[in-house]
């Protein structure tokens, strides 16, 4: 990378600091925050950062992902592996994501046999084979087995923790001011929705990151489109789909830079296709040879999904407009509620919330942040989509932002809902309506946001300070949420 780029690779190092301590170091086996090791631990980071405090330069935004950090770590360290996951199942049960890494951890191999005979075995290897690894080389130190599964949650919690320090870099490729990084990194430092993902142990959050790194490498590549930003690129893409084959949604975007490069550069054609021809030879083995394998031995279908979940017996236009909300806590039948949430927008909002679970069903303590934190999303997310619309369709450039960077913003977030509602809607499964299918939209509306807050000239008028609060009382609400879970057991 220049010198003069934003990237570094030292919140990466302090990162992977961060989970060899916690995997070697911790005990993750406990679900509580009610014990004095975490209290210390958390003691320990402030008084480090007291005495270091003027060696050390920590900028606001180094501290707001600093807190985004500890917020999802202290989530993992109280949360187990089959508490608030998807299709994980348990370990020693031969079946689910934990019995997928099972597998790999104990066989050094992928699983045999027809991928549909075993639940969640017909997804993409790359998660499941880091985890089977990283389960192996944990199980290498001795550590008891129980510590060993407990410790793939800290490969999500590092994923979700890169997911931040990305955004923060994207945000400065895009040359975004103090007020802009600080709203986006506050909303992807504090969402529940990534919080959540951080301790979920399904292939969802390594697939985020990838594609996530894609969108930034594309805008580096744009700049300086060298081949080994190319192939980088190629192997995120590819690699993402390898995790999860939805991972291919950026590729829309990335299709588009490509052709745009190609037509503003006319007379470096021959430069472009030569890469775009090594762009594609690594990443359609990579990102679909799972699929194709398995089509031709198997005769599985390429994008084959299973029936889960209970049906909902509810029509279109009733999924689409009956706007019905009971609690702000997603209504579903194993929750005690009298039917399962169908409306496709209320489903998308809560889940992006709570994922499928009712916290006041473990604490009433929480409901009350749970309200506030209800509310303040769905302020900003009005605002959020008001601002995502003024910033793409901006023809008098009055936000800054390039027209190349409008234009890879503004097909990944047409094509993330396209996705989204093609899949949910497609299906009568509750599951299939949940957020963690279009995660990657809060970094894309969260660098709109802190695009369209950049141009508001008056930083001081009462209606920005009230945005401003806002901000911080979803954050505050947030983490409130979060930490007050750990305490509920």
């Amino acid at each position: 990378m220049n010198e003069n780029r934003s990237f570094t690779f030292q919140p990466f190092i302090l990162l992977t600091a961060l989970i060899l301590f916690l995997a070697f170091c911790m005990d993750t086996t406990a679900e509580t925050l009610r014990k004095p090791q975490y209290l210390f631990f958390l003691l320990s980071v402030f008084l480090v950062l007291f005495v270091f405090r003027q060696l050390v330069n920590i900028t606001e935004p180094a501290f707001i992902l600093l807190l985004g950090v500890m917020l999802r770590t202290s989530y993992v360290l109280y949360t187990a592996i089959w508490t608030r996951q998807h299709d994980v199942i348990d370990f020693g049960t031969g079946e689910g994501h934990a019995g997928y890494m099972e597998y790999i951890y104990q066989n050094l191999s992928l699983p045999t046999g027809d991928p549909r005979e075993r639940w969640a075995f017909f997804q993409p290897p790359l998660h499941h084979i880091i985890s089977g690894l990283w389960m192996r080389f944990c199980a290498h130190f001795n550590l008891v087995y129980r510590q060993v599964q407990e410790n793939v949650q800290l490969l999500t919690l590092f994923y979700i923790c890169t997911v931040t320090i990305l955004t923060f870099f994207i945000c400065k490729e895009l040359k975004l001011k103090t007020w802009g990084v600080r709203i986006a990194l506050l909303i992807v430092c504090f969402h529940p929705a990534l919080t959540i993902m951080s301790g979920s142990i399904n292939n969802d959050a390594l697939s985020l990151v990838l594609a996530l790194f894609a969108v930034y490498l594309v805008i580096l590549w744009y700049n300086n489109p060298t081949y080994k930003l190319i192939i980088l690129l190629a192997l995120s893409i590819g690699l993402s789909m390898m995790a999860k084959l939805s991972g291919g949604t950026v590729a829309p975007a990335i299709a588009a830079m490509f052709l745009l490069k190609l037509i503003k550069d006319r007379d470096n054609i021959r430069k472009y296709i030569l890469q775009y021809i090594v762009f594609g030879i690594i990443v359609f083995p990579l990102g679909i040879w799972w699929e194709l394998k398995n089509m031709l031995i198997y005769k599985m279908p390429f994008n084959y999904i299973p029936p889960v979940g209970e049906q909902l017996n509810a029509s279109l236009i009733s999924r689409l407009f009956d706007l019905r909300c009971h609690s702000v806590f997603p209504s579903m039948i194993s929750n005690g509620d009298a039917y399962d949430e169908y409306n496709v927008f209320l489903t998308l909002f809560k889940t992006s919330l709570f994922d499928d679970a009712n916290f006041s069903l473990e604490s009433k303590s929480i409901t009350l942040f749970a309200v506030i934190l209800f509310v303040t999303a769905l302020i900003l997310a009005v605002i959020s989509l008001v601002a995502t619309l003024f910033v793409i369709f901006d023809k008098k450039n009055r936000y800054g932002i390039s027209f190349e960077h409008r234009l890879l913003f503004g097909i990944l977030y047409i094509t993330l809902l396209i996705s989204y509602f093609s899949f949910a809607l497609g299906s009568n499964n509750y599951s299939a309506m949940n957020f963690r299918y279009i995660a990657l939209i809060i970094p894309v509306e969260a660098i709109f946001l802190g695009v369209f807050i950049d141009a508001c000239k008056d930083k001081h008028h009462i209606l920005f300070r009230l945005f401003a609060a806002t901000v911080m009382t979803f954050a505050v609400s947030s983490a409130s949420t979060c930490i007050m879970l750990g305490f509920a057991r």
